[in-house]
């Protein structure tokens, strides 16, 4: 039972981890005031979305044993951004389950011999970031467009949600897997 809750655990503090460096870095931009969105609402999406990656990463490291955790700091986030009640719950199942579909179908589409990312390229993980990427963008784009929740255009929606979650997941995973290689943990 220990191993479980241990397992759940360090999932929840890598996400906090995540969740927090990402936090940092966009209070960072905007007291510099170096952000330049361009016109795009940058309030939408980020163009650093490091969460996804670590939401990935648990459920690759620690498999179905990472969900509990998840699912509670996906809850938390959602009050911390105070998410109407029409989108709270499915914001917290696509964070929680939109990683584990898009490791599975990027495991049984056998494009990589997908195990861990101990023994995959750095190509083989910017394509799983690909499949992250699209798989949430296009369901909070769906469930905010059922919902009836004001987006300002399609467009700009996925053009925030789709470069962040794939820059975001992949330097989170590459940084993830650096530091287990270096300090040699887990498996490593």
């Amino acid at each position: 039972m220990s191993k479980y809750f241990l397992a759940s655990l360090n999932s929840f503090f890598i996400v906090f981890f995540a969740y927090f460096v990402f936090l940092s870095i966009i209070s960072w931009q905007e007291s510099m005031e170096l952000l330049d969105t361009g016109g795009l609402n940058i309030d939408i999406g980020s163009y650093l979305y490091l969460p996804l990656g670590a939401y990935a990463f648990c459920w690759v490291i620690y498999k179905k044993w990472s969900l509990p955790g998840q699912l509670l700091i996906s809850i938390l986030m959602s009050f911390y951004w105070k998410l109407d009640s029409s989108i709270f719950a499915l914001f917290a199942i696509i964070n929680v389950f939109g990683p584990v579909m898009a490791v599975s179908i990027f495991r049984v589409l056998e494009v990589y011999k997908f195990k861990d990312f101990k023994s995959e390229t750095t190509l083989a993980i910017l394509f799983l970031c690909i499949v992250l990427a699209l798989l949430n963008s296009l369901s909070k784009f769906f469930v905010y467009f059922m919902t009836e929740n004001k987006i300002t255009s399609a467009f700009d929606f996925l053009a925030t949600y789709l470069p962040g979650d794939i820059v975001g997941s992949f330097v989170f995973i590459i940084f993830a897997t650096f530091m287990m290689k270096i300090f040699h943990l887990g498996q490593y």
